[in-house]
């Protein structure tokens, strides 16, 4: 199947505002369904759109990412029980 020079742009502009848009996800927080924005690798949800993140930005939550993992793992049972309290919820809310 080919295709003509409109369709690849109309393609190529739907791909381009599927991702400035971001994804919606349901999420429980603090026992309620919320919708949340769920962007790709180098962006960051801002308004309810997707927008990329300046260099600094991405460096520095790298930095705290692999700090943060080291506090995870010291606290991996007390998480543990709360992601299954957690999972419990999302089961009877028929999230998953």
């Amino acid at each position: 199947m080919k295709l003509t020079k409109e369709q690849l742009i109309d393609i190529i502009r739907e791909v381009m505002t599927e991702l400035e848009e971001g994804k919606k996800k349901k999420v429980v927080r603090k026992g309620k369904v919320v919708k949340k924005t769920v962007c790709g690798k180098g962006q960051k949800a801002k308004g309810g759109k997707c927008v990329a993140m300046k260099s600094k930005e991405r460096s520095k939550r790298k930095m705290k990412a692999k700090k943060s993992a080291v506090k995870r793992k010291a606290k991996g049972t007390k998480i543990k029980k709360k992601t299954k309290k957690s999972m419990r919820k999302r089961k009877q809310l028929g999230l998953k």
